[in-house]
């Protein structure tokens, strides 16, 4: 391989002894295996409730196999949703529902499985099947089949099947998707969607990278077609800045191995580094943080730290199929990192779900119940902002939280609409659960006067919304006041009113035309006052 003077190329090849290990800073918590007999597994895909259970989507050969792991190792199935019989079926979850797709297109009940995951944990039900209708070259056709599929917004990205390019449906209302607009670009294997731009994986014929510009939905618009020698991209994934992006090549002349690229300059992107597990073929990859979960196929899953993305380092390793390292397609198809208690799900083609947990960052867990300090009920959708961590969490329908990070101690700034905001310290320590109970005064209203008593932060209306709503506040005393937007890991990104302003009701006008669909932040700071809430950009 051959070096350019203004790229360094990291290379790390894994020595055998590295090859061979089984688990690496790797917790197992449970295995379950209920439908080898019937064929290969496929991918993987969690879901949390509003009520804060956990569950694992897992592809099956004649269907999706719902489990639920929140007291793992107890794992227990709630439900299967039977489906044409693949080797290939890929979930993704949106509110409380999940999207199943298959490579079977003839088989009866053939298309886009809805699956209602609302009466968990009793039970889950197939709510429809829906299939994309087209006319191409003049002819009306219908495609049943999809090879994977991506979620980001509202929106959910249909990759692969019978046709090129990506179609994109509008799934606000979950039950009953709406044509978004297509993509007519090569064949897409996978997608990642990152602030409306798409990192498409072109699989066939050294097609690379397909990156697209989707702010309009209805009219994608290539960015740049990063192509690179003999490449057969499988899958790909941004780190969270979205500075760097970590690719997976699976077929191709090219090496099977992890790429990672400095995208900061999306007209030329370069290759910064490459990782390799022996002879073993990487598959999919999934970046949390600073760390990026790899399956990779026989060698399982592999942990990799990518806090300087020119030299990865494997810190944490899981072999779900220990009979070899083999160039071969067996093993490790996929996982899923996100779950908030820092649980992993992990599907293997032969040996089906496996729960891990990484210990390689001897992460504590805070949790508890924020309640209503006058009534004692607890509060559905209270916003917690950990501000040394630049994580936000929200507690579901039973006011319940989880924050699992590395120990150290943390403030976190809760708001909840009808609430004073609170100011809290927590304190996460190494390998233990830490319950740390939260109560908010109600905000009692005073008539009357004409100026309020009080300080207040109202939610912003519309919201969701585009291009425009109004944010409200009231000052009880003239005051400096600071109100900023952030985004959902607590970076700046405008400033509203910087400045004094007089005792009264005030209302600041915010337009969002310049900003993506996702989650912002919003935070008063008035004196010793202080507040913040969430808004919805929806477009």
């Amino acid at each position: 391989m051959r070096l350019s003077a203004s790229v360094v190329l990291f290379l790390v090849l894994i020595g055998s002894s590295a090859v061979s290990q089984q688990s690496l800073n790797m917790e197992n918590l449970g295995n379950k295996n209920d439908y080898a007999l019937t064929g290969q597994y496929s991918a993987c895909w969690g879901y949390v409730a509003p009520d804060g259970r956990e569950y694992a989507l897992l592809g099956c050969q004649t269907g999706t196999s719902i489990i639920d792991i929140t007291d793992a190792p107890t794992l227990r199935e709630v439900s299967f949703i039977p489906a044409p019989q693949s080797n290939w079926r890929e979930m993704k979850t949106y509110k409380q529902y999940a999207f199943v797709v298959t490579e079977n297109g003839t088989g009866s009940g053939a298309g886009i499985q809805i699956i209602d995951l609302t009466n968990l944990p009793t039970s889950a039900t197939l709510a429809k099947t829906f299939v994309w209708a087209d006319t191409i070259n003049s002819v009306p056709t219908m495609i049943p089949r999809v090879h994977s599929l991506s979620v980001s917004g509202n929106y959910l990205y249909l990759n692969g099947g019978n046709y090129n390019g990506i179609r994109i449906l509008d799934v606000r209302d979950p039950a009953n998707p709406v044509k978004a607009g297509v993509y007519a670009g090569p064949y897409i294997h996978d997608s990642h969607i990152r602030n409306d731009t798409i990192f498409a994986s072109a699989i066939n014929s050294s097609g690379g990278i397909d990156i697209v510009d989707v702010r309009n939905k209805s009219n994608p618009a290539r960015i740049k077609l990063l192509q690179y020698p003999g490449s057969g991209t499988h899958n790909a994934w941004t780190t969270w800045d979205r500075k760097y992006l970590a690719t997976t090549d699976e077929v191709g002349t090219t090496t099977k191995t992890l790429k990672v690229w400095d995208i900061r300059d999306l007209q030329n992107p370069t290759k910064v580094a490459e990782l390799a597990v022996g002879s073993a073929i990487v598959h999919n990859v999934f970046i949390k943080g600073t760390l990026a979960y790899v399956a990779w196929y026989t060698a399982g899953i592999r942990v990799v730290d990518l806090s300087n993305p020119a030299s990865p380092q494997i810190v944490g390793a899981y072999d779900t199929y220990p009979l070899n390292d083999n160039a071969a397609y067996a093993g490790n198809w996929g996982a899923d990192p996100y779950f908030p208690s820092g649980k992993v799900i992990i599907s293997d083609m032969q040996t089906g779900l496996h729960v891990v947990r990484y210990t390689g960052d001897k992460r504590g867990i805070v949790n508890g119940t924020i309640t209503n300090g006058t009534t004692g009920a607890v509060i559905p959708g209270a916003l917690l902002h950990f501000k040394d961590a630049a994580i936000t969490r929200w507690t579901g329908s039973n006011g319940q939280y989880i924050f699992g990070y590395a120990p150290g101690t943390y403030s976190a700034a809760i708001e909840a609409p009808g609430f004073q905001p609170k100011d809290v310290t927590v304190t996460v320590t190494e390998g233990a659960t830490t319950t740390a109970n939260i109560v908010l005064s109600p905000v009692v209203s005073v008539e009357g006067e004409g100026v309020p008593t009080i300080f207040s932060l109202d939610q912003n209306y519309p919201n969701p919304f585009n291009p425009a709503t109004t944010i409200r506040f009231t000052l009880p005393e003239e005051e400096f006041v600071s109100l900023k937007m952030m985004n959902i890991l607590g970076q700046e990104i405008a400033i509203l009113v910087e400045g004094l302003r007089p005792a009264g009701a005030q209302s600041v006008t915010f337009e969002a035309r310049d900003l993506p669909s996702g989650v912002y932040l919003y935070r008063l700071a008035a004196g010793g006052f202080s507040a913040m809430k969430r808004m919805i950009v929806l477009k």
